[in-house]
């Protein structure tokens, strides 16, 4: 799987206005430290996020720094060009509307559950570096191929790594902690990144990447964040008929493993295996014998269905329960580990539905589909004209945002900055990528 070769910043085109594409400026250098933000979300999970003094963490301190910037970009009107940011717009001010009358009686819990969409603001900001200086997309994926070639390798040793079983407790401060789900996301996204020809990658990469990725899969949230996107971006890029033979030796590995009963047993108690790998798959599509997955999997839909009553046939259809309550507590279904152990449902799309009723989850959906569908617009026909690296940007983008998607549906993962300021700073490239491809076509028509 090769790189398609030409200098990402040859994709560009000019700026909007008279900034030096060469030399680095003070938005430059945010970027640059947005993106380190994110490699340390990624590599080092909620240890990294308490990175501060509560109540400002990392991540808040880079919101502000972002906020200036948007500020400060001269772009605050042009970022609402795009469909998906203006549906962002009305979904964030809903929210809104639903965390002010709480913050009395809930106080920080009120704007920390809101953040589930309000991180949705570094989607404007990135959206408004790329316009101001389309260059810095370029750049962006230049630092990003880096990352891809690093976390594909080591990505499932990260995990391990930080795995709480392997490293212990500690009392005085947060250690790193990368889940499952966040190490799944982002081997997908690696993985994706290589298989359209946007990064360099070999034989020994790809073998160490399935590693990774079998090292995270007993999760079965994991097992369907990392390989969904993954099928999806081969299938999209008609890479399919090159990775076959790749996949056929895989299964053969994994079925001569699974006959072995060969397994490895982590440090958290779980085992490493293809057994693991077909009791998950069991427990998605029906009923599988191991206990533990089918106790999970229906506490969970017993939790959402009496959401969906609550809501569509409640008294919360219009308002939700607002943002700030404990749900678990309101709702009924704490955890015998205590009320604090547990907040949300372990679903982004019940967390909003349940928190703004269904005036929120219809902006939400739309805000997906319009992001979603317009960018595999793109992608079909930037393939069409023949720009094959514009057309796997988008593909990767989107599946990027897939993946997370996916992650969130099982766990709680937007709720968080670790993927939470992901998805959204993947959701404004996204859209600035777009906005930038739509003024390269006006300036070739001109």
């Amino acid at each position: 799987m090769g790189v398609a070769g030409a200098p990402f910043a040859a994709i560009a085109g000019p700026a909007p206005r008279p900034i030096s594409p060469d030399r680095p400026d003070l938005h430059d250098r945010y970027v640059g430290l947005l993106f380190f933000a994110l490699v340390g979300y990624a590599t080092l999970g909620k240890g990294f996020a308490y990175l501060g003094i509560a109540p400002l963490f990392i991540g808040e301190v880079v919101l502000a720094l972002g906020l200036l910037a948007l500020l400060r970009s001269g772009c605050l009107v042009a970022i609402w060009a795009g469909l998906p940011n203006l549906l962002l717009l009305c979904l964030m001010t809903w929210v809104l509307a639903r965390t002010a009358p709480f913050v009395g009686a809930y106080g920080l819990n009120a704007p920390r559950d809101s953040m589930v969409v309000m991180y949705g603001l570094f989607a404007l900001i990135v959206t408004a570096l790329l316009i101001e200086k389309p260059a810095r997309l370029g750049r962006v994926l230049q630092s990003y191929a880096r990352f891809a070639w690093f976390y594909g390798i080591f990505g499932g040793l990260i995990y391990h790594a930080t795995n709480p079983g392997f490293l212990g407790s500690s009392g005085a401060f947060q250690l790193p902690q990368v889940r499952a789900g966040e190490a799944a996301v982002h081997l997908a996204g690696a993985g994706v990144f290589m298989v359209v020809g946007l990064g360099k990658s070999t034989r020994m990469w790809w073998f160490l990447f399935l590693v990774s990725v079998v090292m995270v899969v007993p999760s079965r949230a994991a097992m369907l964040t990392c390989l969904l996107p993954l099928i999806l971006g081969v299938i999209l890029s008609g890479q399919l008929g090159r990775v076959l033979p790749g996949l056929g030796i895989g299964l053969l590995i994994l079925l001569a493993a699974y006959a072995a009963d060969f397994e490895i047993e982590t440090p958290g108690g779980r085992s490493v295996g293809p057994v693991q790998m077909v009791e998950n798959v069991e427990s998605i599509v029906g009923r599988s014998e191991a206990s533990n997955l089918d106790g999970t999997k229906l506490w969970r839909l017993r939790w959402w269905q009496s959401i969906r009553d609550y809501t569509f046939g409640g008294d919360y259809f219009w308002t939700g329960k607002g943002f700030g309550v404990n749900l678990a507590e309101a709702d009924g279904f704490t955890l015998e580990a205590g009320p604090s152990a547990l907040r949300s449902p372990h679903n982004a799309h019940m967390t909003i539905l349940s928190r703004t009723g269904v005036p929120g989850l219809f902006l939400w959906s739309a805000t997906g589909l319009a992001w979603f569908g317009l960018l595999a617009l793109a992608a079909l026909r930037a393939k069409l004209e023949g720009l094959h690296q514009w057309s796997g940007i988008f593909i990767w983008i989107l599946c990027y945002g897939a993946g997370i998607i996916i992650n969130s549906s099982f766990d709680v993962a937007l709720e968080g900055p670790m993927l939470g300021i992901w998805f959204w700073s993947i959701f404004g490239l996204g859209v600035g990528a777009m906005m930038i491809f739509a003024a390269r076509d006006r300036l070739l028509a001109a």
